[in-house]
């Protein structure tokens, strides 16, 4: 008798998680964003704007992410990501002057910020229940990883490379908003630090639409959205590179939710 009444027990404790729309969820998802870049940088005492100085343009770079997410309160939820982060140029640095001279001479510029995050987040207690599940907020801290460097290479004084593999910690917080009898979802993310001198932040917006694929508990959606960092470097951060710049632009993909 008592294994009975457990059983039942157990039973409407796990009809009532599933009612209440806290299950484990997995989330994968990957796409490319249109990135152009705005600002300066700081190259041998001369502040060069990233597009009319250094020709820099948009470039397509690839994104994948994976999000797992669960009904346990204290132990937080899991999201990784990647975005590649790559712009080359080449143009004529008109009348630099560099010393006492003043030289018209190619410069090469190459721009790699690849990016991976490691997340670690809470959902707002109760908050997805009490909307009926219409509305999700997370909050955590993004472990972000650089994984690159900048370099600008001028025929008269060589090469100069700052490297840009280091972590630092973000704050984060997101929410996602899921409409009754609309079959698509809103959802934005921040994350940012500030920190002697130096300032990092991440800002993206997106609408996902599911896709009429049949595939059992499978929901296929398509991405669009925008997308935007802002790092402002200080040389103490990255060893030689003083820097002001932005990369925005849209972005496009594919996600499945399981």
């Amino acid at each position: 008798m008592k294994k009975i009444l457990l059983s039942s027990v157990v039973a409407m404790g796990l009809a009532s998680t599933v009612n209440a729309g806290v299950i484990v969820d997995f989330e994968a998802g990957a796409g490319m964003w249109s990135a152009s870049p705005s600002g300066e940088i700081n190259y041998d005492g001369r502040n060069l704007d990233l597009e009319n100085d250094l020709g820099l343009d948009s470039s397509t770079n690839n994104y994948l992410y994976a999000d797992f997410s669960h009904f346990v309160p204290l132990i937080p939820n899991v999201r990784v990501e990647r975005q590649e982060l790559k712009v080359d140029a080449t143009k004529q640095l008109a009348n630099a002057k560099f010393g006492d001279k003043t030289y018209n001479e190619n410069t090469t510029t190459s721009v790699d910020l690849t990016q991976n995050d490691l997340i670690l987040y809470w959902n707002i207690p109760g908050l997805k229940l009490l909307t009926a599940g219409i509305l999700k907020v997370d909050f955590g801290i993004d472990l972000k990883q650089f994984d690159g460097s900048v370099s600008l290479d001028a025929p008269v004084v060589g090469e100069s490379v700052a490297d840009m593999s280091f972590v630092v910690p973000m704050g984060y917080v997101a929410a996602t908003v899921d409409p009754p009898f609309i079959p698509a979802t809103i959802s934005a993310s921040y994350k940012t630090l500030s920190y002697d001198g130096s300032s990092i932040s991440d800002m993206m917006a997106k609408l996902s639409v599911n896709l009429p694929i049949p595939i059992p508990l499978i929901d296929i959606k398509a991405d669009i959205g925008y997308k935007e960092q802002s790092l402002v470097i200080d040389p103490s951060l990255s060893d030689t590179l003083d820097a002001d710049i932005k990369f925005k632009g849209m972005f496009f993909g594919l996600s499945a939710k399981f």
